[in-house]
């Protein structure tokens, strides 16, 4: 058997089997290797309560979010579906810089449901010793993504105390709304960044922690983050 035809088999069997496609990046926990930007990735902690065997019981939600700009940050919908005691504010850490403290935040913009499953949140102040994430409109290009998020897994999230991230991940086919990829995360990563070229395409919604992930796409809401970020033009 020819070698040429040994290669003509090998890339069949490729094919056949899925594997032709590049594996996407290993999941890494943040450290100094990790893109700088990814320090604008914080974690949401949301005050709630359900009712459950006959009573209410509280019911925290923990999640991730991004500053988008110095008083705004970017999560999910679903990630403040509980939230009803008012008396006390969702939080917001940057828990990448220590000279930051918890801030708190209110919601003023979402998609309502899990088929646009986005929120955006205005800070009580502004932060201005971290970057903001910019947003981009997802592109049909936008095939190279990176996920990042505060994931509970007991493995490389510590249950949440560790920020991770995955690079490599490619986009996959869309379902009510929202569009998949074949890299995995976990509970807690909800509200996490979708990113393309170092910009916001997305938000992640959910997953089945065993081959893919789905997220918002930034066409849900990249009009209302233009309309709260950007400054009021004046009228001459």
């Amino acid at each position: 058997m020819t070698v040429l035809v040994r290669l003509l088999r090998l890339l069949l069997l490729l094919l056949i089997s899925g594997l032709a496609w590049p594996a996407t990046a290993e999941r890494k926990i943040f450290d100094d290797g990790a893109p700088y930007s990814l320090r604008a990735v914080g974690q949401l902690t949301v005050p709630g309560k359900e009712f459950s065997e006959g009573r209410w019981r509280m019911r925290d939600e923990h999640c991730s979010a991004t500053l988008v700009s110095e008083s705004l940050i970017l999560t999910a919908w679903h990630c403040l579906d509980y939230y009803e005691d008012l008396s006390r504010s969702p939080v917001f850490v940057l828990s990448q810089s220590d000279a930051l403290e918890p801030v708190a935040a209110r919601q003023i913009a979402s998609g309502g449901s899990m088929r646009a499953d986005w929120a955006l949140l205005r800070l009580a102040r502004p932060i201005r010793s971290v970057t903001p994430l910019s947003l981009a409109e997802a592109s049909d290009a936008d095939t190279d993504l990176t996920l990042a998020g505060y994931a509970r897994d007991k493995d490389l999230g510590e249950f949440g105390e560790n920020l991770t991230y995955q690079t490599g991940c490619h986009r996959l086919e869309p379902l009510d709304g929202q569009w998949s990829t074949d890299c995995v995360t976990f509970r807690g990563a909800s509200g996490g960044p979708v990113l393309a070229s170092g910009r916001v395409v997305g938000v992640i919604s959910r997953g089945d922690s065993t081959q893919r992930t789905y997220f918002a796409p930034s066409a849900q809401f990249f009009s209302a983050y233009r309309a709260l970020a950007l400054p009021a033009r004046k009228v001459p």
